[in-house]
């Protein structure tokens, strides 16, 4: 919070603007006094008070529980261009009935009033809604996965790199930092190398929330491989994605399916591993859609087997590494299970 000697030049600044409003002619000693009597009422919160809404005059809060969308026009109607979510803050660019155009991030445009917090009622609830956010002072800086310099290095970062302290975690004096640097994992970060603050959010542009939305899509993959080399549970994992393709396909068809994924292990075309075939970016659409987690914790019987024969070396499509479902005539080149073409 701002110190008071801030905050009184402000509040004198609008006190001389009204005097030369009201004219000094018209001024006489005992309106004078009367005001030197209100100067003297006035207390640091007034004070305070009255900077905080010369501050946050033109400053929006999203007042909302997920978002609000922001819109190219000043209607419902209207083409959406992004959205603001609980926690993100703006700039007034223009103020009409019912609606407000404003600026936050890389998004301008107009979101509905009812939507939105204004002046001092948006900084009471920001102070809530804040978080602090650690900004990288150094190129390459160290995310440790315990708080100390002997700790393993789990990641490097650039210059600049904004990452979310940990909620809960006291920062006032702290060697190190806990923070979050992807979705559910933290590390710890040498205080002495970012910067602490506390920050509103921004509004996202579509484009931009559907970028995150992939980044955050690609990590959950990433740990679902990570986990299943850990595990080593590859049968499950073949099993998975035999279900998620092939789940009310013919057996054979389901043992084709392994087969693909074992003929690519096999060709030094692609990855070595069932774990990295399966996950290797856009080669299976219910992994890029996420519809596999459906089924990696019990799938079922038929689809455990077909995996594990799969696995054994059983083919009944012999060397063949693609399929496709079945709408047009097959080449004779091609062998067609169910409603499958593999080739």
């Amino acid at each position: 919070m701002k110190g008071n000697s801030r905050k009184v030049p402000v509040f004198l600044s609008l006190f001389l603007i009204w005097i030369l409003a009201s004219g000094f002619e018209d001024l006489d000693v005992e309106t004078t006094a009367g005001i030197g009597t209100v100067m003297d009422d006035l207390t640091g919160e007034d004070f305070e008070k009255l900077q905080i809404e010369d501050e946050w005059e033109n400053k929006v809060l999203a007042n909302v529980e997920e978002y609000v969308t922001v819109r190219s026009e000043p209607n419902s109607e209207s083409a959406a261009l992004g959205r603001m979510f609980k926690g993100d803050g703006g700039d007034v660019v223009e103020r009409l009935d019912g609606w407000t155009r404003i600026q936050s991030g890389n998004l301008n445009g107009y979101v509905n009033n009812e939507y939105l917090l204004f002046g001092f009622e948006a900084y009471e609830q920001a102070q809530e809604e804040a978080v602090p956010v650690a900004t990288a002072l150094t190129a390459g800086l160290r995310i440790r996965e315990e708080a100390s310099t002997e700790a393993k290095i789990l990641k490097n970062v650039g210059e600049g790199t904004k990452l979310d302290v940990v909620a809960g975690e006291e920062t006032e004096g702290a060697e190190w930092i806990h923070i979050q640097y992807a979705e559910e994992k933290t590390g710890y970060v040498a205080a002495e190398y970012v910067s602490v603050e506390y920050e509103l959010g921004e509004a996202m542009t579509m484009d931009e929330i559907k970028k995150k939305e992939a980044e955050e899509k690609r990590e959950k993959l990433k740990q679902q491989l990570d986990a299943f080399k850990a595990n080593g549970n590859e049968v499950t994992l073949l099993a998975a994605l035999i279900q998620a393709e092939g789940g009310g396909q013919p057996y054979d068809g389901q043992v084709a399916i392994g087969a693909v994924v074992m003929n690519r292990v096999k060709s030094p075309r692609y990855p070595n591993t069932i774990a990295d075939v399966i996950y290797a970016p856009g080669q299976f659409g219910p992994v890029s859609n996420g519809s596999i987690t459906r089924y990696l914790a019990a799938p079922k019987a038929s689809c455990m087997q077909a995996a594990q024969e799969a696995i054994n070396g059983y083919t009944t499509i012999g060397s063949y590494t693609h399929f496709r479902r079945a709408g047009v005539e097959a080449g004779s080149d091609s062998i067609v299970i169910g409603s499958h073409v593999f080739y």
